[in-house]
């Protein structure tokens, strides 16, 4: 992986110098170019601008050609001037040396058009810069042609372009540590990452990855690792799960078959002994019922099954339809359930699912609180939601175990008998009302469930 990052990197940085330095030498190579170029047109009209005012009808007698006095008029020091004439032939030259060949003359010259190109001179290959300006001598037109040598230019131009590629050269080295380090610092955490990832996938979820890194890669680091923990979490409520199912089938089930066997076998069973035997088996076989309920309703929260149909009732009704359920309940421990601030309230809402909600948590009050003391249930309401509150006092619950009484089969050290699934199921069940689960506990003012339900409208 390392390999393959550095030497990505690496292609995309060589494109970008080549590409700079070539649009650089080009820049270069024109600035230097043009302005050779530009000094010998200014060198050009502003002889021929002196010319014209001075010279063009005044002859010097020691200048008794007039191209002799065009050629002291023009001539421009380092450079070579030629003369020539309107067919291409020259006439005149800077170097006394007259060649005999013609040249072809760019048409624009004819119409008072300067012209300039890079040319290679036929006797040597030298490159030189030709600068092309037309004259007017008396009454003729006259080609000027001033030839500078670019060798000294190119000399200029490939030390620029040494200096330039040993910039690029340098830059390239800087960049291929940079991007060696950054890769490394990519492809070393990825690795660990796979290879942790790879056993995670083989099982082993008591590994962790470092969650060091920076940015992304340490956000990916704590997501496989809270993965891991929730995987974990889940093996453990597995495990719980069937260590605690099992116990809670297996009790109610002892006493069905113990009590079976016994009014099967036993022929001395009196009547009474019978009706006790059947009683069990009853309340045995509705607690199996009622687990197999629960259940049935944490596998369909689980999968999002669980359809709630909602409907406008009055809560405050169902309340005391449920209160009623368990009023054998609460008489069997000397307790009673009393409703404060009994009103008239409506929402929306699925009445046997609120109704089921409510019975746990009244059992869930009985079980726990004091005999001989009250349970409060109340109805309280704003503009936006209504609470019901039931409270009870008796066995306070540690404040570290109350975020977990909602999780499945989680049981309180003071628990008694029970699969841990009704406050789970409760709260499942008000979630899907849009509204909310709370519970308080402390010994001064006992032990409070309050359910937020969102107003009807």
């Amino acid at each position: 992986m390392t390999r393959k990052l550095v030497l990505h990197f690496m292609i995309i940085i060589l494109l970008t110098l080549a590409l700079s330095e070539t649009v650089l030498f080009w820049a270069v190579r024109h600035y230097f170019y043009d302005r050779v170029e530009n000094t010998l047109q200014v060198h050009a009209q502003d002889s021929n601008s002196l010319y014209k005012k001075f010279n063009s009808k005044l002859v010097i007698h020691r200048w008794s050609n007039p191209l002799n006095e065009v050629m002291d008029s023009f001539k421009f020091s380092g450079t070579t001037l030629e003369i020539y004439d309107a067919s291409g032939n020259m006439v005149d030259s800077s170097t006394n040396v007259i060649d005999p060949s013609k040249i072809e003359l760019n048409a624009s010259l004819f119409y008072n058009n300067e012209f300039a190109q890079v040319e290679r001179l036929a006797s040597t290959g030298e490159k030189v810069m030709a600068v092309y300006f037309p004259v007017h001598v008396r009454g003729k037109v006259y080609i000027l042609r001033y030839l500078s040598s670019l060798i000294p230019v190119d000399h200029e131009l490939r030390i620029i372009l040494l200096a330039s590629l040993l910039c690029g050269g340098a830059v390239a080295l800087l960049v291929f540590v940079v991007s060696l380090k950054l890769a490394q610092s990519i492809a070393t955490p990825m690795k660990q990452m796979i290879d942790v990832s790879s056993k995670m996938a083989s099982g082993n979820f008591t590994i962790r990855m470092h969650e060091d890194y920076q940015d992304e890669l340490g956000d990916l680091a704590k997501t496989l690792n809270s993965m891991a923990d929730e995987i974990q979490k889940n093996e453990r409520l597995q495990n719980t799960f069937i260590s605690s199912i099992s116990h809670d089938l297996l009790t109610p089930l002892t006493g069905i078959k113990g009590w079976s066997e016994t009014m099967l076998m036993d022929e001395a069973t009196t009547i009474d002994e019978f009706r006790e035997g059947l009683t069990v088996i009853s309340k045995e076989s509705n607690r199996l019922t009622q687990l197999v309920g629960d259940l049935l309703d944490l596998s369909k929260l689980k999968q999002n099954t669980l359809t709630i149909h909602r409907e406008r009732i009055r809560i405050d009704e169902v309340l005391k339809r449920s209160i009623r359920s368990i009023q054998m309940k609460a008489a069997a421990k000397n307790c009673r359930v009393v409703i404060q601030h009994d009103k008239k309230v409506v929402v929306d809402a699925d009445a046997n699912r609120m109704q089921q909600v409510l019975i746990n948590l009244l059992a869930n009050a009985i079980k726990f609180a004091d005999a001989g003391t009250q349970i409060i249930a109340s109805i309280d309401e704003d503009q936006t939601s209504i609470r019901i509150s039931i409270k009870d006092w008796g066995v306070v619950i540690e404040q570290n175990e109350i975020p977990k009484l909602t999780d499945p089969f989680y049981q309180t050290k003071s628990n008694g008998r029970g699969s841990g699934l009704g406050l789970a199921i409760s709260k499942n069940i008000i979630d899907l009302h849009g509204g909310t689960l709370s519970i308080t506990s402390d010994l001064k003012s006992g032990t409070k469930v309050v359910i937020t339900l969102p107003k009807a409208e």
